[in-house]
């Protein structure tokens, strides 16, 4: 049994709906599955399902991208909801952390990773994140740069992408590995901020 904190974890920044319930690196309940709209419609009772037979969470973590500007707008609004309803601290993890998070989780040698989100109409957005999570500010991307791995949904819409880690979008049930100390507020990130 983990003495870990209790997080749910919430990531509607892209097509994916992603929720965990996480202690540490342990994941004790999670569905990621891609459903393009109705985030706002699934996103609640998806949290009551992952809940079941489980003890309220201790704080939320919530995606604030970048990615879908409605889909970070849902994922916040129902995180803030929660924290207050439930007495918990919110906290705010991009959703590139959580691309990163994953990548490093399999491949334990890498040092960095360029994340890289579907960032919509065609375009990549990502960043350079450190293992210890320290991210580059996100950009839109068109290029792979040369000698870092990449990961992420977003790499195959770049131009001379390399083999990708994995092409997943962010992963709430990797958000036990996100590094505390990058937590931030659960305020929305968006290309260009």
């Amino acid at each position: 049994m983990t003495t870990q904190p209790l997080l749910l974890a919430i990531s509607t920044s892209s097509p994916a709906l992603s929720i965990a319930l996480v202690a540490g690196d342990v994941v004790l309940a999670r569905r990621h599955e891609v459903i393009g709209r109705g985030h706002a419609e699934a996103l609640v009772p998806a949290i009551a399902n992952l809940l079941t037979g489980h003890a309220l969470p201790h704080a939320v973590l919530v995606d604030i991208g970048p990615g879908s500007y409605t889909g970070i707008r849902i994922g916040i609004a129902a995180a803030r909801a929660l924290g207050l309803a439930w007495q918990v601290p919110v906290h705010g993890i991009s959703g590139l952390s959580l691309v990163a998070a994953q990548a490093f989780a399999a491949e334990r040698q890498l040092d960095a990773v360029l994340a890289v989100i579907d960032a919509g109409r065609g375009q990549a957005a990502g960043a350079a994140v450190l293992r210890g999570g320290v991210a580059a500010p996100a950009a839109v991307l068109a290029v792979a740069p040369a000698g870092i791995a990449a990961a992420g949904a977003g790499v195959q819409l770049l131009t001379d992408a390399p083999p990708s880690v994995h092409d997943c979008h962010p992963d709430a049930g990797f958000a036990g590995l996100v590094p505390e100390e990058i937590w931030g507020q659960p305020t929305a990130l968006y290309l260009g901020d």
